[in-house]
């Protein structure tokens, strides 16, 4: 069953009538040895398995649209199991299974910001394309009059479709958007010092946010750096500052995120493949007022623990004001249980009505016994342990709370190069985590969650499955922010792992962390001066604490509008206006020293920066709904 199939085969397994049978090869894409994607003339096919201790019924209605496939599929004169795949047509396919065919078959197709860009990979007719993202066939008129090709031909390899936003079913819609109305073009060559991209570079774009930034994934400051002098060396590059528009930028292939790889790259058929498995787990049960939800809240750092510091502002101090926000937004407007990681001695979690705060090192980790935050190691590790605990825990009366209802969420400000700015969410990406890993020094061994549990394992199945759960949930938390015109990071707000100083890991917090739906949301980047401004304000703090109760809802099921207004809300609080930032000529130091050779005529000490455009948040008005008590 691993290689081709024939179109006898396939028909074989019924539900899947085959026609034409003696017409062209087709196309299939094995995601995983339980799924796989084809493409027939016109119709998209999955061959499908229950998961490894998946029951069938559960199997049904995981990868069926409704109730009524399901049932189809159960009737089976021979049912699904580990040695019997089956074939199933793209109708009767669930959101998350659509979006996983897709990812895989068209691993060009991106969604922009004007709707999906779909690229063929062979003859495809409209009305299938249509029929893929619309849902409606009947729309491949429209589709042809705004792309401006024939309705009656097919469209060739190669060939960009866009279908607008508007007409999109769901998955495609809710993906997250590149902030273009287009993918950028980039050409490929190499020459005697290996393969590259080329990036013509347009009007007002700078080396560093334009292609470092962008193109290499890499965002902190060093990292930066060194990769615009490394580019611009490679490009023949004299003066960072003075490049034309037009010019053409050689990126090493070998910095290249994978999403920008040439298609027959290995790299970017495997990342294709990795997106494609992950969709499969995108959407939690539903959750009406967060109804039988467990939200975890961690505030990064604390203690001795500063986190990152700039000009005086500390990160352990105002995500744990965001996160005494977040706590106070769900107990008031959702029926969620919220448990929280860490305690501030003094004040506890009282939201202080203040924009500057006072900074304190007393924090507290909620473990048995409480951990005083001394050492960074010790308090990474054991936040992860105590949350492991959390999520076994019985929820109110007694009851178990399941896996899927229960979200780990640990806030962060970042320290990234002074061009970054917004939120942005890391996730834990399958290929990254380790199948065991545990703690068993006798100073771990002094607190309950490690004695209880002191070796932590995954399968394959809960790796990937924690991937796309906590992506779904970080883009509902990002899509938040931008419905409220919060900043967020231009370029791949939601990330798999930290690239930094040519390493690339998850972070621990996330790496050895059970819930399946965990997230590390960095608010802002503090080394941005217009960042680091908001952060200081108590009304964009509360702005991120009620968008991330937005993101919380929508994760779930549900609308920002059922949640009850809060009493900020209620008060008429206005929103942070944020001034577009003026494009400095210079931005100062002081800057880490970044190995040569420099370009000729580059400055040493300081770099030409154009910061990234700065939205302008607004108050969107809601309508309050009465809370339901239980």
């Amino acid at each position: 069953m691993r290689g081709a199939l024939s179109r006898a085969a396939l028909a074989a397994l019924l539900l899947v009538p085959f026609l034409g049978q003696a017409q062209a090869a087709l196309r299939r894409v094995e995601v995983s040895e339980d799924f796989s994607a084809y493409l027939d003339q016109g119709s998209i096919l999955v061959e499908v398995r229950p998961l490894d201790g998946e029951s069938v019924t559960d199997f049904a209605r995981r990868i069926s649209r409704d109730e009524a496939a399901a049932a189809r599929l159960l009737a089976l004169p021979a049912a699904p199991s580990r040695s019997r795949r089956i074939v199933l047509p793209y109708g009767d396919l669930s959101d998350e299974t659509r979006l996983a065919a897709v990812r895989a078959l068209f691993p060009a197709d991106v969604r922009a910001t004007i709707g999906w860009l779909h690229v063929a990979v062979e003859t495809e007719p409209l009305a299938s394309i249509a029929t893929w993202f619309t849902g409606d066939a009947r729309l491949a008129s429209r589709l042809a009059e705004l792309n401006g090709l024939s309705g009656s031909e097919p469209v060739t390899r190669g060939t960009l479709v866009k279908i607008p936003v508007e007409y999109l079913l769901p998955p495609f819609r809710d993906a997250e958007p590149i902030p273009d109305e287009e993918p950028p073009r980039l050409e490929y060559g190499s020459d005697e010092k290996g393969r590259y991209a080329v990036y013509r570079l347009k009007r007002k774009e700078a080396l560093y946010s334009a292609v470092v930034v962008r193109f290499t994934g890499r965002i902190h400051a060093e990292d930066v750096i060194q990769l615009a002098l490394d580019i611009a060396l490679r490009s023949g590059i004299d003066d960072v500052h003075a490049i034309p528009v037009g010019y053409p930028v050689k990126i090493p292939l070998e910095l290249l995120s994978e999403e920008y790889l040439p298609p027959d790259d290995p790299k970017a058929a495997a990342q294709a493949k990795e997106r494609a498995e992950a969709a499969l787990f995108a959407t939690p049960a539903k959750a009406l007022f967060l109804a039988g939800v467990r939200v975890v809240i961690d505030a990064g750092h604390g203690g001795t623990d500063t986190g990152t510091l700039h000009h005086g502002v500390w990160e352990s101090t105002y995500v744990y004001d965001v996160a005494s926000r977040l706590r106070k937004v769900l107990l008031e407007t959702t029926r969620a249980e919220v448990v929280m990681m860490t305690r501030e001695p003094v004040s506890g979690w009282e939201v202080i009505d203040r924009d500057r705060l006072p900074d304190r090192k007393g924090r507290v980790l909620l473990t048995d016994p409480p951990y005083k935050m001394t050492n960074v190691v010790a308090g990474v590790n054991l936040r992860w342990y105590l949350a492991n605990a959390i999520l076994k825990r019985p929820g109110p009366g007694g009851k178990p709370i399941p896996p899927e209802k229960t979200v780990f969420l640990s806030l962060h400000a970042d320290s990234l190069h002074p061009s970054v700015r917004g939120a942005m969410a890391y996730v834990p990406g399958e290929r990254f985590l380790r199948d065991r890993y545990g703690r068993a020094t006798e100073f771990y061994r002094r607190f309950r969650e490690v004695r209880d549990d002191p070796v932590v394992s995954f399968t394959k199945k809960e790796r990937v499955l924690a991937e796309g759960a906590s992506t779904s949930l970080a883009e509902k938390l990002i899509g938040a922010f931008r419905r409220r015109s919060l900043p967020v990071h231009q370029f791949r707000p939601v990330r798999t792992h930290v690239i930094r100083k040519g390493r690339e890991w998850v972070p621990a917090v996330l790496r050895y962390n059970k819930i399946p739906n965990r997230v590390l949301f960095e608010l802002s980047n503090l080394s941005n001066e217009e960042d680091r401004r908001l952060t200081l304000t108590r009304a964009y703090r509360q702005e991120c604490a009620e968008a991330l109760a937005d993101g919380l809802v929508a994760f779930f099921g549900g609308a920002a509008e059922e949640r009850g207004a809060s009493p900020a809300t209620a008060a008429g609080r206005q929103a942070p206006r944020v001034a577009a930032a003026p494009v400095p000529a210079e931005l100062p130091g002081p800057w880490p020293d970044a190995i040569g050779p420099w370009p000729e005529g580059a400055p040493q000490g300081r770099t030409a920066l154009v910061p990234s455009p700065t939205p302008t948040p607004t108050k969107t008005p809601r309508k309050p709904v009465r809370r339901r008590r239980r």
